[in-house]
């Protein structure tokens, strides 16, 4: 499975600063910051992928785009001779289906950019993963929370992170069994079913702990995810892929001071923000700055469903809304209505349809797929 270590964190600035009475435009907001580079991903030596993803800040103030690096060359090298090159699946994405590398040994990874760039990870060591021992969740007034344990008997840990993917199911409003085919409605087949759609996100949150100040090396009833009480989430079935990591103490470290500038600001009492050095390095340019920390181990996954049943109460469907309500299509106006934004979902004859937005028919209109994950029941 495809490890997305902290999933998609976008950094926007790197010095905020908080003003009284005045108004105040930080200079991460107004210098240009689009050069640096941002190194995402996590080193899994192993049967496990390891997905790369290279990308550019922007500044706070910006509108555009994430900016992705295309065509590097991207590889991870061991201490011990091995070269492990990845490949560009996907604008700015690398990756490789396996490392067959030693534990033993320490892995760094390399980067060449279009532009003659080189930039060079800090070689570190392989960190194995201990498995999670139960993965489930339980329901509060403000929605589902998801927890996770773990443990390592040999006490050798002490530093973990998570992330996770989580897919749902959810139906449109309306059933569309019609569709629109040269100019005539005909009817929908079940394998051209646009009613019933899943949807993938992954996490963009940080999620690291650590037992050092603990006698054993525990970790009970760790936070991963909270779904808001009656979203669509869980409007049919949930699931979440949950990875755990081991992390050396400098990775931690990272991930934590991360966590404080990114997460925890917002009043004169929390803690100043400030700029957060990785353990990538470009070494044609000492002074340009990368962002990004590269960790180096196996991976353990445990996979949770939630199905809308087994929650005591989940006001999910809404009653449909007023921009749901269906139409009646005469000959006169069907074409027109259904050529603009309007699908039909039932059809009497040929001349008489009721049709409805396509938000409403088609559940595609909400970013999902209609493709059925080879994992789901």
């Amino acid at each position: 499975m495809k490890s997305r270590f902290y999933g998609r964190i976008y950094w926007l600035a790197f010095i905020l600063a908080i003003a009284c009475k005045q108004s105040y435009t930080p200079p991460a907001i107004t210098n240009d910051n689009s050069k640096f580079l941002v190194v995402e991903g996590y080193i899994n030596v192993g049967d496990d992928t390891t997905t790369i993803t290279l990308t550019h800040t922007r500044n706070l103030n910006s509108d555009s785009t994430i900016a992705h690096e295309q065509g590097a060359a991207v590889a991870v090298e061991s201490d011990d001779g091995g070269v492990f090159n990845l490949t560009e699946v996907s604008s700015g994405v690398y990756s490789i289906p396996s490392i067959n590398g030693s534990p033993a040994a320490k892995y760094r990874l390399t980067i060449t950019t279009t532009d003659g760039k080189q930039f060079l990870s800090d070689y570190v060591e392989y960190k194995h993963t201990p498995d999670i021992d139960s993965l489930y969740w339980d329901q509060q007034i403000d929605g589902v929370h998801i927890y996770a344990n773990t443990h390592d008997d040999a006490n050798l840990t002490k530093y973990y992170g998570w992330d996770f993917t989580e897919t749902y199911e959810y139906h449109a409003p309306f059933d569309a069994l019609f569709k629109v085919e040269n100019g005539i409605i005909v009817p929908r087949f079940p394998d051209e079913q646009i009613f019933k759609c899943w949807r993938t996100l992954h996490s963009t949150s940080i999620s690291v702990a650590t037992t050092s100040g603990l006698s054993n090396d525990v970790v009970y009833k760790k936070p991963i995810q909270t779904i808001q009480q009656s979203t669509e989430k869980i409007g049919v079935l949930y699931s979440i892929l949950v990875n755990q990591h081991a992390l050396t103490q400098k990775g931690y470290d990272y991930w934590q001071q991360v966590s404080k500038n990114t997460e925890n600001l917002g009043s004169l009492f929390d803690a100043q923000p400030s700029q957060v050095q990785g353990n990538i390095h470009c070494i044609t340019d000492k002074s340009e700055t990368v962002i990004g920390f590269i960790s180096v181990g196996d991976v353990a996954q445990k996979r949770l469903f939630i199905n809308k049943n087994q929650l005591s109460y989940w006001d999910y469907p809404p009653p449909a809304l007023a921009i749901c309500d269906t139409v009646h299509l005469n000959d006169g106006n069907t074409q027109f209505y259904l050529s603009i934004e309007y699908i039909p979902i039932q059809n009497y004859d040929l001349t008489h349809v009721f049709a409805a937005p396509k938000e409403c028919g088609d559940c595609r209109e909400k970013g999902g797929t209609t493709t059925k994950p080879g994992y789901w029941p």
